[in-house]
């Protein structure tokens, strides 16, 4: 398969296009903003409770105030925020792995942008990890939404402990109220490391036919340095990086039943992760095309989605290293679609039943070059049906839903090195036999909440969800194969899904008029216990071998999750806290091949603050507490201990006027020295603490 590469012109010429289409799209005519019109992970609100509390299910949500203006664009610390969820961090990769109730890597947890998974990963050395990669520019963000425990829909499709989508800027995030053309810019500056931060977006909406236009076009870039710790210490793992983005997005609306939204954004970046050796220059592109058919009838409300991701990854050793795996490329494609309906019917006598169902595909193929090393090629096919029903009788709801999630694998059991076994000389080494392997699991779910009182709803949840196995796992080639061959003993056609059969408990509280007329509190709280059979972690086998194996008995994790939420105008405070248990199987040499980390069994944030001036000026502070947890180093007795560690930080933004906000924000107030939990083996190693000090950031946002 020929490789699609991404480059700067990509990018100029693609965003380019977008905004001449601003400029081409002809007369505008005034319409309020609406909003954005999300299928993946239902979840509305703004992150003050609105949407997320009236949900029967542990999800979280953040808006784009939160993820800029509080925290400067610092996606992994609003993860962070969210109870039960959690970001492996190492200082020097700017990939994002999402941890859910203590379960990460490998399509445990489905980590998306607008919607498409994201499954790159770099198995072999030099900075790799078997936890799939996310990457996005942090100024393209506008929200995310987290959603724990089984996932409905498409984007439950085998996946074990939930899912994460990142939302990116469209139409109505750049539009002033009411304006149906205009540009938005935000440019930030800081101290220790962070450069500078500046994006330029343009948008315009107007109309077509019974309906509208809309065309959103931007450029991104973020510019860092290596930081010093509290101790003034220069982290020797944290190296430069520069990654640009740009993203266009067109929403047609022939008329009011119909709906079509294309888009496409792409990421580039180089950065020298510090136990590679080797630059790693990484490209992402995501393209999207979404349909939607919403005729007034309870019947039909049909969405069709279709995406493609490619992900390229190459190692560059112009910083010196020039040796074994100079060179290095690596493609990771996942194409797919998904079709569903929901239908809603009035059985009369305060009964109501709503009724979803569909099916999806995706197919996720990862192909390197002759330096492959440890990333065997193959693909990964899944496919299902799936079908929810909730009936709602007074104050009861009861939902009911069915998935059967069909996988297929597909790879090479080896490499023939050249010379050998007929590979000729002097080539590329040779592939040997190659394998197939496939499956299917009937998961089903059921929740029964109730509505006692207007601000009580308690609720109980029961599922069984399973993850495939992974090319990556399956043909798994063993250490690091320097001569770009493999050995297939290490790898393992045995394998089988990892299972959960899970317990929720839950309660949602939300009033008004609280404290003082006109306020608002809202509260989630929820127990989650699972157990897990066939565990997959990277061990010696029964052979003697090394390979990835399913883990015998049963692996459980349960904790309590709580957040919440009050807002009185002139003050408002939040908070997020996690009392868990997920440890998981630890097999040999963890750590080091797998770079294996164990979550904080306990970790808290609290946001408050005040506003001023009419409600445009906002100042507030943040607390955040992450207990003791464990770096994985080949036994339990050489695990490094990571200390649990408080942090303060600071916010303010000013909304200036309609155009114009200005924002600060402070990290690490008090310039604490600390070790980043589940930042990763060799920052654990170099034993200098990765936390970064004291960071002061200023910036702007402007609409016009």
């Amino acid at each position: 398969m020929k490789q699609v590469r991404f480059h700067a012109s990509t990018l100029l010429a693609g965003t380019a296009m977008a905004l001449a289409l601003l400029a081409a799209a002809g007369p505008a005519t005034a319409q309020d903003a609406t909003a954005t019109d999300l299928q993946q992970i239902n979840v509305e609100g703004d992150g003050n409770g609105d949407g997320i509390v009236d949900v029967p299910a542990g999800v979280s949500t953040a808006d784009r105030e939160k993820i800029q203006d509080r925290y400067a664009g610092d996606v992994m610390q609003v993860l962070r925020s969210a109870p039960g969820t959690f970001t492996r961090e190492p200082a020097d990769q700017p990939g994002i792995t999402v941890n859910i109730r203590g379960m990460q890597g490998m399509g445990r947890v489905n980590s998306m942008i607008d919607g498409v998974p994201q499954t790159f990963s770099n198995l072999s050395g030099h900075g790799g990890t078997f936890d799939s990669l996310l990457y996005v520019e942090q100024n393209m963000l506008v929200g995310v939404d987290v959603t724990r425990g089984a996932v409905s829909g498409a984007e439950g499709m085998g996946t074990l402990a939930g899912a994460a989508n990142f939302r990116t800027l469209d139409v109505d995030d750049v539009l002033l109220p009411g304006r149906d053309y205009g540009v938005m810019t935000s440019v930030r500056a800081g101290s220790n490391g962070f450069d500078y931060s500046r994006l330029l977006s343009g948008a315009v909406r107007t109309e077509m036919g019974e309906g509208e236009i809309g065309i959103v076009g931007a450029l991104s870039d973020t510019k860092k340095s290596p930081y010093e710790n509290g101790s003034g210490i220069l982290y020797p793992n944290a190296g430069d990086q520069h990654p640009k983005s740009g993203l266009f997005k067109v929403n047609l609306s022939p008329n009011a039943d119909h709906k079509l939204s294309l888009g496409g954004i792409w990421y580039g970046n180089e950065f020298l992760p510090g136990s590679s050796g080797y630059n790693w220059i990484v490209e992402n592109q995501t393209y999207t095309a979404k349909y939607s058919y919403q005729p007034g009838s309870d019947l039909i409300d049909l969405s069709i989605n279709a995406y493609l991701n490619i992900t390229d990854l190459e190692f560059d050793g112009t910083n010196g290293n020039v040796s074994t795996f100079d060179g290095r490329k690596g493609t990771n494609t996942t194409t797919g679609f998904d079709i569903s309906n929901r239908m809603r019917f009035d059985l009369g006598e305060e009964t109501e039943l709503k009724l979803t169902y569909g099916g999806a595909y995706s197919r996720d193929r990862y192909e390197g070059n002759a330096k492959r090393g440890a990333n065997p090629d193959g693909t990964l096919v899944k496919a299902g049906v799936f079908s929810e029903a909730t009936i709602s009788h007074g104050i009861f709801d009861l939902t009911g839903g069915l998935r059967y999630d069909y996988w297929s694998l597909e790879g090479v059991s080896g490499y023939d090195a050249p010379g050998t076994n007929g590979c000729a000389a002097g080539g590329d080494p040779c592939p040997m036999e190659t394998l197939s392997r496939d499956g299917g699991d009937l998961n089903p779910k059921v929740t029964l909440s109730a509505r006692p009182l207007e601000w009580l709803q308690p609720y109980v949840t029961y599922a069984h969800t399973a993850r495939p196995p992974t090319a990556a796992e399956m043909f798994y080639p063993g250490g690091h194969s320097f001569d770009g061959s493999s050995d297939p003993v290490n790898n393992n056609p045995n394998l089988v899904p990892e299972k959960s059969r899970g317990w929720e408990f839950g309660v949602n509280m939300t009033t008004d008029d609280l404290l003082t007329p006109g306020d608002s509190a809202w509260l989630k709280v929820g127990y989650f216990h699972n157990r897990i059979r066939d565990y997959i972690t990277y061990d010696i086998d029964t052979d003697g071998a090394a390979r990835w194996v399913n883990v015998d008995g049963t692996t459980v994790m349960k904790g309590l999750e709580v957040e919440g939420g009050y807002d009185a105008g002139r003050y408002y405070a939040g908070f997020s806290l996690t009392l868990a248990d997920t440890k998981q199987p630890e097999g040999s040499a963890a750590g080091v091949g797998s770079d294996t980390g164990r979550l904080p069994d306990d970790f808290l944030t609290i946001d408050a603050g005040m506003r001023f001036l009419e409600e445009t000026l906002t100042v507030g502070g943040r607390m955040r507490y992450v207990g003791k947890s464990k770096q994985a180093y080949i036994n339990q007795s050489m695990a490094f201990d990571v200390d649990a560690y408080t942090l303060f930080d600071a916010h303010a933004s000013w909304q200036v006027n309609e155009n114009a906000k200005i924002f600060f924000n402070v990290e690490n107030v008090f310039d604490t020295t600390y070790m980043k939990a589940n930042s990763g083996l060799m920052d654990n190693y170099g034993g200098v603490k990765n936390g970064r000090g004291r960071t002061f950031i200023i910036g702007a946002t402007a609409r016009f």
